[in-house]
């Protein structure tokens, strides 16, 4: 008896923690590579896109319905322009690669669709990316 309660226990428990983590999977394609949604931090989304790049979006944590348009920056360890500031690297440590992100969602509830208008460091947009939800 206790046996077959600890297996219903442990397939209920491996159930939940697996929903769990497909709920909060989110990884799109782009023009350039696939980006992939990695954690909250306070209020802000933390994606990574490439080996080394990393997106910092305000706002955007804890937010999976009604999503609208959101500021944030890119950093990578190394761009065609060096800034004349820095940002918060992925590491924590101060990078001179960075830009601009403006995204705005397409379809406001997951799995969405996005815009975002990227710059180099604060200078105006020099392209725009468009996010496509990969599912499963």
């Amino acid at each position: 008896m206790k046996k077959s309660y600890l297996l219903v226990t442990l397939a209920l428990l491996t159930c939940a923690v697996t929903s769990q983590q497909v709920l909060a999977d989110e990884v799109w394609t782009t023009e350039e590579y696939d980006v992939v949604y990695l954690e909250d931090r306070n209020n802000t989304a933390i994606w990574q896109y490439d080996q080394d790049g990393v997106i910092f979006i305000d706002g955007l944590a804890g937010e999976y319905t009604d999503r609208g348009s959101y500021s944030g920056y890119w950093v990578q360890n190394s761009s065609s322009v060096r800034c004349d500031t820095y940002r918060e690297g992925a590491d924590g440590k101060p990078t001179y690669h960075w830009g601009r992100f403006e995204i705005t969602f397409i379809d406001p509830d997951f799995p969405s669709r996005w815009q975002a208008d990227v710059s180099l460091c604060d200078r105006d947009p020099i392209f725009t990316l468009n996010g496509t939800p990969i599912t499963q």
